[in-house]
């Protein structure tokens, strides 16, 4: 989210410092679900869990975020600004609260990751972020499909896509920092809006399976490329 984010980009890195990025994660606090939510949209969440800012340099950040297309309510804003200056500002953070049972996550809730591009009912935002209910069922249908969906939201996919007649151009980052639970859940999610008939859910252990070889974004948009679609 600094403001020379926008220009840096997955294939810069390569894959070995896109994974390495990968590894950071939020510290627990407040206002943590919305940070991913909304940041993880644009870029690896290592990108925002390394830097160190007072709450005006925060500030000034959600700004500029919010002028390149950012979209959020003045009450997420609030909250997102008070978890950046408290959990990765320049204080040392309070110590995290006492561990609870957490209670089970619905594919829903897993999707809250997701709306911030896509919409809450998937309906997408062209032209700059594409729909996936439809496209979700298109691409259940087609042979390889099922596989391309599951790598996409694990590894993200780079590049010129088409939907529906739209060409939408840029990089929908993955969610491999989420469990093979959450993955499932949230894939099973989509699939909710549209599955052929006879669709099996998607599994932990088939998520557990993808990330057994490691793709880069631009890989799957080549897996996209060989799918026949509507």
């Amino acid at each position: 989210m600094r403001k020379l984010l926008p220009t840096l980009t997955i294939a810069a890195f390569g894959l070995t410092g896109y994974l390495a990025l990968s590894q950071f994660t939020l510290p627990e606090g407040p206002g943590q679900e919305v940070v991913l939510a909304k940041c993880q949209a644009c870029h690896d969440i290592g990108f925002v869990a390394r830097e160190r800012l007072s709450r005006e340099r925060w500030d000034a950040v959600i700004n500029e975020m919010v002028m390149r297309g950012l979209q959020v309510t003045p009450e997420e804003r609030a909250v997102i600004l008070d978890y950046l200056a408290t959990y990765l500002g320049t204080e040392p953070p309070p110590a995290p609260p006492p561990a609870q049972a957490a209670a089970p996550k619905t594919g829903a809730q897993v999707y809250a990751n997701c709306q911030g591009c896509h919409g809450p009912q998937g309906e997408g935002n062209p032209p700059t972020f594409p729909p996936l209910k439809g496209h979700v069922e298109s691409l259940l249908k087609a042979e390889g499909g099922r596989e391309y969906l599951l790598l996409a939201v694990l590894y993200g996919v780079q590049g010129e896509v088409q939907i529906e007649g739209q060409k939408y151009t840029g990089i929908m980052p993955g969610f491999a920092w989420l469990s093979d639970e959450e993955l499932a859940l949230v894939l099973n999610h989509l699939a909710a809006w549209g599955a052929p008939q006879g669709f099996r859910p998607f599994t932990p252990d088939e998520v557990k399976a993808a990330r057994a070889k490691p793709f880069t974004p631009e890989e799957v948009l080549k897996l996209r490329q060989g799918l026949k679609l509507p």
